[in-house]
């Protein structure tokens, strides 16, 4: 009953503040895939933060013809980061809530000696080592630039181990108004999957709560962690020179198009870089800064 309650609540919020949805059920244009690609974050110095993450996380640098930023992949080249150093700009994030924002590595191998190596070269831990209500081993911290970082080695993980190396970026989580409401909006109007999302029995079997969605892509990169806390995050509404989640796609201009008639929020006009690259920029209807990217020729 309950469950059939928090159904007939997530249709009417559907109904209400998604523009289009039910038309967009049966007019939806099939696009070609879009995929999870980089996070960006400005930070004080792009050159050293890089090189810690290569050094104390196993990361690589991914050449690249843009000199205003460097880029840092799993060694899987599942995702990777974008920094970027541009004075005036927001530069630390130690302000930040751990619940409203952070990125989290996933791997098979135990996470202890990762963690340890960058609390020796200036990580801050955030808590100690827990195990979560499913099983997984979770270690909290924040690297030199306060942003949070989260170790996590799954009992039951979802996508692929990583093949080249012990870990890999798994989840970037933030705080949304209503988790199951951001779920839907985005595998709705971009098109991506949910790799993994858990109701956990309690003592009672009788009760069972809903486990927070994670929001993937069709070729398992990365995924979203959607939580649902009643909290504010300065990094909503920020601009997309400070941070942003950046998804490629051979269609960006159809992509964005969809996403505003779903409640997305463009800034500016689709641009072409000296090197060819198209870029869109958008805000999800909540404030997450979004940018959808064309590459020529990719990256990953």
């Amino acid at each position: 009953m309950t469950h059939i309650k928090s159904l007939t609540r997530v249709m009417i919020l559907i109904t209400m503040f998604i523009p289009g949805l039910l038309f967009a059920q049966h007019h939806k244009e099939k696009l070609s895939p879009v995929l999870f690609e980089h996070l960006r974050i400005n930070v004080a110095d792009k050159e050293a933060t890089a090189k810690w993450y290569v050094e104390n996380v196993g990361l690589e640098i991914i050449p690249s013809d843009n000199d205003d930023v460097v880029y840092v992949a799993d060694k899987d080249h599942n995702f990777m980061f974008e920094f970027s150093s541009i004075p005036g700009l927001k530069n630390a994030y130690s302000d930040v809530d751990l619940n409203a924002y952070h990125l989290a590595f996933e791997g098979h191998a135990t996470i202890e000696a990762v963690a340890e190596k960058m609390l020796e070269n200036g990580a801050t831990q955030l808590g100690e080592i827990y195990r979560n209500k499913v099983g997984d081993y979770v270690f909290n911290l924040q690297d030199p630039n306060g942003f949070a970082a989260q170790l996590i080695n799954r009992v039951d993980a979802f996508y692929p181990d990583p093949v080249k190396s012990t870990i890999r970026f798994e989840h970037f989580a933030f705080n949304t108004e209503d988790q199951m409401l951001s779920a839907l909006w985005y595998v709705q109007f971009m098109d991506l999957t949910i790799p993994w999302s858990k109701d956990i029995k309690a003592d009672n079997n009788n009760y069972r709560t809903y486990r927070v969605p994670y929001i993937g892509d069709v070729e398992e990169r990365m995924s979203f962690e959607l939580f649902g806390k009643d909290l504010e995050c300065s990094l909503n509404n920020m601009p997309h020179e400070v941070i942003h989640t950046a998804f490629s796609t051979d269609e960006p201009e159809k992509l964005a198009k969809r996403m505003i008639h779903g409640g997305a929020r463009q800034v500016g006009e689709k641009r072409t870089e000296p090197n060819g690259d198209i870029i869109i920029d958008l805000y999800d209807p909540r404030g997450i800064p979004l940018r959808l990217i064309k590459r020529k020729p990719p990256i990953l």
